[in-house]
């Protein structure tokens, strides 16, 4: 695709095989800093990433190309798939130039199928700032047999995270996800390894290079998903009637 616009990307029913823009693409000069997913409810850290808590390096990936750096993978302890809501924060730093109207659309899927769609706007960032983008997606409802075979298929969950600037996309990521189940007599969650006050359980959760457990993946700390925050708070994002209803889909 030569060029893709906003409406390319919500007309898309499934991922796509390869990225639409180059890593050149950025021409603003925008880096993410830090990404921090935290279950609304209850405000526990489910996962973390900064340049403080870097992800593990794959020590068998012997050489890193374009696409590697977009990618990553999550590894999530079931419950995840039980929130109502998540809340992501991003903080990243823009270059020399102004951005205007910085979009993300993110498209999450389970094998081919569209499971929900998210669209923020950041709106305007001032040139050589560093901003914090906050968004609250709320969860599709999932039946006991889909969250079974999401569980059963790692990294058959995946998302497209599109980012523009007014209609030009500047960069593309691609995110898959496994899912563990969680020792049910374990004092605490895996998770609780990033909330203070918490001895958080060895193993099940964090996020591994893509090409840890994936073969065609490779790592990406850089550039991986990000989520949604207006200059003036949070912004929740509405639920999407046309994607992936309980009743339309599963009966």
């Amino acid at each position: 695709m030569d060029s893709c616009t906003p409406a390319d990307v919500l007309s898309l029913k499934g991922p796509t095989k390869s990225f639409l823009c180059p890593l050149t693409a950025n021409t603003y000069g925008i880096e993410f800093l830090s990404f921090t997913i935290t279950d609304y409810d209850s405000k526990k850290t489910i996962f973390e990433v900064s340049r403080d808590r870097p992800l593990p390096l794959d020590l068998n990936i012997t050489q890193l190309d374009e696409d590697s750096l977009r990618k990553i993978n999550y590894e999530f302890s079931e419950d995840v798939l039980k929130l109502p809501k998540i809340m992501t924060t991003l903080v990243f730093s823009v270059g020399p130039q102004e951005v205007r109207d910085f979009r993300m659309i993110e498209r999450h899927y389970f094998g081919n199928q569209l499971i929900k769609s998210y669209d923020f706007t950041f709106g305007f960032c001032i040139p050589g700032s560093t901003n914090t983008w906050e968004a609250v997606y709320a969860m599709p409802p999932l039946d006991s047999d889909l969250v079974d075979s999401m569980i059963e298929n790692p990294y058959d969950a995946s998302s497209d995270s599109f980012y523009f600037v007014g209609d030009k996309l500047i960069m593309h990521n691609k995110a898959y996800y496994k899912y563990v189940v969680e020792d049910a007599t374990a004092q605490s969650k895996s998770y609780d390894k990033y909330n203070p006050g918490h001895k958080g359980a060895k193993g099940a959760k964090g996020a591994k290079g893509a090409n840890a457990e994936r073969e065609e993946g490779a790592k990406g700390a850089k550039g991986e998903k990000a989520s949604a925050k207006t200059g003036g708070g949070e912004e929740e994002e509405e639920e999407d009637p046309g994607c992936w209803s309980k009743e339309d889909d599963y009966i």
